[in-house]
């Protein structure tokens, strides 16, 4: 009876190697979780046959361990496929975050502690299977077009992501990343002993949107594939917040494939991996900061050109030099973009570097100016003032006190004694103008000594002629004989019969025999 069940099964199991083997081409392109309920239908079978025979199945194993392997490669490279062409499509302009982006977020997040029932339905093969559940385009984009998905764009606020109480206001590209993400996190959950080879390509994944980040902002590439004109201070922000909402994530996907990788030294090496992809990210974030940075110090040195060509002693009907009013203008609107897309922490390490340069530079250009007359020195003063009326102290994107009273109020040649004096006893421009903010620079109160408390001693003032030709302006007004070249330290001379030798503090008399 045995025999018979055995040979029963083989025939069985043949029939279903060569039906199998048929329909590969079809099965490795199968969505996620329909290829799950086909992996567990095959798992049980199997596993049914080498319970009534005692048989393992080599030959179904292979066979479906062969389709297994195929569909993760084919999986791979078709998201990365549809990650690359959403990316060269977006226009880079903020997107509404979906109730849906809402809910794979949560199961990603989710995932780091135990698995979503979402990512398990495709193990029950017991219920009956809902169309539904492949609505969605989970190995690419939900079907929407990036063009007709992007007219948050023009809405005043857009819906942002969250992850532990931070917002990010992110594009096209980091949404197709994220629902890129959870068909390889799905798969995992299915399928546990291949979490090794699942999670290299998830690693691919990540730095493939990381590379194409850089060719397509820092690299211009956006330009001449997606049709921007330039890449302006908006699209390094959104670039940069995109970057972040991706690195955040990293650590809930580390997390939940170390749960179901086996433990062992290539499991160490894997966990490494993700950290190593991590702080690739924030290079690139940094990166685009100092790309901002280096902008607007450009933008600075554009604007010394204009203001070395200006003779200030010259009369103008305006006001405000030009070169000033576009610098400050582009000041603001940079500032304005970055806090409208950023962190106020990231918009402050922004703008501290570039005021920064600003002191730096424009200081150095103020110094050389020559000015001479007292309406020039009004004119002087006046790019100044209306910069930091503009950027008051007293906020976080502003000059610091020093940035201002780097840049030199008065002529570089010498003033005049009386304007010297004038000078010395009053302020010589606004505390707006020199940076002395009354609410972080106030100046110190002198307060008088109490009676009961003993004023120090006066330190005697040291007279700035030596004494010895005070000595020597003495005895001449008396009439006295003064030898030449008195008060040197090697030098006698003669008064009255008495012997002065004179060193450096040092006087002694001696009586002449």
């Amino acid at each position: 009876m045995s025999n018979l069940l055995g040979q029963a099964v083989d025939i069985a199991q043949n029939q279903i190697v060569k039906v199998l083997r048929v329909r590969t081409d079809q099965s490795v392109r199968q969505k996620p979780t329909r290829f799950l309920r086909y992996f567990t239908l095959n798992l049980l079978f199997a596993n049914e046959c080498e319970a009534v025979s005692g048989r393992s199945g080599t030959a179904l194993k292979n066979v479906v361990n062969s389709q297994i392997k195929e569909f993760i490669q084919l999986l791979g490279n078709s998201q990365q496929q549809e990650l690359a062409k959403g990316m060269d499509a977006d226009l880079w302009a903020a997107k509404d975050f979906t109730e849906s982006d809402e809910v794979r977020l949560s199961r990603i997040l989710e995932g780091s502690d135990r698995d979503p029932e979402a990512w398990n339905i495709g193990s029950k093969v017991w219920l009956p299977y809902d169309e539904s559940y492949d609505s969605t385009l989970r190995n690419g984009t939900n079907g929407n077009d990036p063009e007709t998905t992007q007219s948050a764009s023009s809405r005043e606020k857009t819906r942002p992501a969250t992850i532990e109480s931070e917002s990010f206001i992110l594009p096209f590209s980091a949404i197709l990343c994220l629902r890129g993400l959870e068909p390889f996190m799905e798969l995992i959950t299915g399928i546990p002993s291949l979490t090794a080879d699942i999670s290299a390509l998830l690693l691919s994944y990540l730095q493939l949107f990381n590379s194409r980040c850089t060719q397509l902002i820092l690299g211009a590439g956006a330009t001449k594939i997606a049709g921007l004109k330039n890449i302006l201070a908006k699209h390094l922000a959104l670039a940069s917040r995109a970057l972040s909402f991706v690195a955040a994530l990293v650590p809930y996907i580390r997390e939940f494939v170390r749960r179901h990788v086996a433990p062992g030294p290539a499991a160490s090496a894997l966990m490494g991996e993700f950290d190593k992809v991590r702080r690739v990210y924030q290079e690139h974030q940094e990166n685009i900061s100092e790309k901002l940075v280096e902008i607007m110090s450009g933008r600075a040195t554009t604007s010394i050109k204009a203001m070395k060509a200006i003779v200030w002693d010259e009369p103008s009907d305006r006001q405000v030099s030009a070169y000033m009013e576009t610098l400050t203008k582009e000041t603001a609107t940079l500032h304005r973009v970055l806090g409208r897309h950023l962190p106020e922490g990231t918009v402050l390490g922004i703008m501290q570097p570039v005021f920064a340069s600003y002191r730096e530079q424009l200081g150095a250009a103020f110094r050389e100016a020559r000015v001479e007359t007292e309406a020039g020195k009004e004119r002087y003063v006046v790019p100044v003032s209306h910069f930091c009326h503009h950027f008051p102290c007293n906020t976080n994107a502003s000059f610091p006190p020093t940035e201002c009273s780097a840049m030199p109020t008065t002529s570089p040649s010498r003033p005049p004694a009386s304007t010297a004096r004038a000078t010395s006893e009053r302020p010589s421009s606004p505390s707006h103008v020199t940076g002395n903010c009354p609410s972080k620079s106030r100046p110190r109160r002198l307060r008088r000594p109490s009676p009961s408390r003993k004023s120090p001693p006066r330190t005697r003032r040291r007279c700035p002629i030596p004494r010895y030709r005070l000595r020597r302006k003495r005895m001449e007004q008396k009439g006295k004989e003064v030898e030449k070249g008195m008060g040197r330290a090697d030098e006698k001379k003669k008064t009255n019969g008495t012997t002065l030798t004179r060193g450096y503090g040092l006087r002694r008399r001696k009586r002449s025999g």
